[in-house]
């Protein structure tokens, strides 16, 4: 095939998949990333921030980041690295844990924290202590606390779960953690809260050791783009290790590593800003409370729970028939099996014309169905 063959191709099939766009991908947790941050991605994209070596440009942009980090979480002293995404972040995280405090292997879980948490478990060999949530979905911090004890590793919390969105009560779960390794999930609430203008999610809060992020979520940056964050050098430090064949030192689950993703995320940060964010999250967050009023006004259909950001939880009668129905008239919308709910998430290209077009079609089919 030819180049124009090739990329005919391409274009074809990816037509054959929705545009965000259009408005109408309601379950995606990322979005379509800025022009700047896919310019940014080609002109590092034959880079490999493993081998600083031969690119040690690409680390100083990624110790840019990281700072910038630092200054957005209020500590000066962050250290950390960019991702794949929120897997390995938390893969990391436990990775740094077990180097910390050899000859534990319980790790306290609510039962709504990301599946990467059961992988992190098979790989290292971690057994897993669940914890329930309460009827709002929330960590219950009295439970974790019954649960503590000398073989325990670490305690998982999570800012934004993946089902609903919800924060856990970080701060109170931090208190309990003074002797065991604090871990919080916010791949994805990471780059809202923070934002928010209420609630707190920073190294402040005392015991926190390390932390998710992931900027190809909300932070508007290509796919694959997350953050393991930790409170200090001395995290990474126990996770060097020194290959033979190249002049480096890595403390990175992954080799080689893409610098177009570090570039990517770079050029997003420098473009947006803390002020561009907050615009973004505003808006997501104005849209994500007109979406709860007009659920709550349809006889039949009511929230889950009030969502804590911008995921929504909609109960409805007969859930399946009306995902499959919201299917036929192109909306992408996922099925919470757990909870048979419709699961919502109010990205930037979901908006309030999106959502009165989603709400229509939904009460009709209500009426069939």
């Amino acid at each position: 095939m030819d180049e124009h063959e090739i990329i005919e191709k391409l274009k074809r099939l990816r037509s054959e998949d929705p545009s965000f766009r259009d408005g109408r991908i309601l379950s995606s947790v990322s979005t379509e990333p800025l022009p700047v941050a896919l310019k940014a991605f080609r002109i590092f994209s034959d880079t490999n921030a493993l081998d600083t070596n031969i690119f040690p440009s690409v680390q100083k942009i990624e110790r840019e980041v990281i700072e910038w980090f630092g200054k957005l979480l209020k500590n000066p002293g962050i250290s950390g690295y960019i991702t794949t995404g929120g897997t390995e972040a938390n893969i990391m995280a436990l990775l740094s844990a077990k180097k910390l405090y050899p000859g534990r292997d319980e790790i306290i879980v609510p039962e709504s924290a990301h599946y990467s948490i059961m992988r992190a478990s098979e790989l290292m060999n971690l057994e897993i202590i669940w914890i329930k949530v309460d009827k709002n979905f929330r960590a219950d911090a009295n439970l974790i606390k019954d649960k503590i004890n000398r073989d325990t590793l670490a305690v998982i919390a999570t800012a934004g779960t993946s089902s609903l969105g919800i924060v856990d009560p970080i701060k109170e779960i931090s208190e309990l953690c003074e002797d065991v390794f604090f871990h919080v999930d916010a791949a994805f609430g990471g780059f809202v809260i923070p934002f928010m203008g209420k609630g707190k999610l920073d190294f402040s809060i005392e015991n926190i050791d390390s932390m998710t992020i992931d900027p190809h979520k909300m932070g508007h940056s290509p796919i694959p783009a997350g953050a393991i964050l930790f409170r200090d050098e001395s995290y990474m430090d126990k996770l060097e290790f020194s290959p033979s064949y190249i002049p480096v030192k890595t403390k990175t689950l992954s080799g080689s590593r893409s610098g177009g993703s570090i570039a990517s995320v770079w050029a997003t940060i420098k473009y947006l800003g803390v002020n561009g964010y907050k615009r973004i999250v505003n808006e997501c967050m104005k849209n994500t409370e007109f979406l709860c009023s007009e659920v709550e006004k349809i006889d039949s259909v009511s929230l889950i729970t009030k969502p804590d950001l911008n995921v929504v939880g909609i109960k409805i009668p007969d859930p399946e028939k009306v995902w499959n129905s919201l299917k036929e008239r192109g909306w992408k919308v996922s099925l919470n099996s757990d909870t048979k709910s419709l699961r919502i998430v109010v990205m930037p290209h979901v908006t309030k014309d999106v959502i009165m077009r989603f709400i229509s079609d939904l009460k009709e089919i209500l009426r069939v169905t």
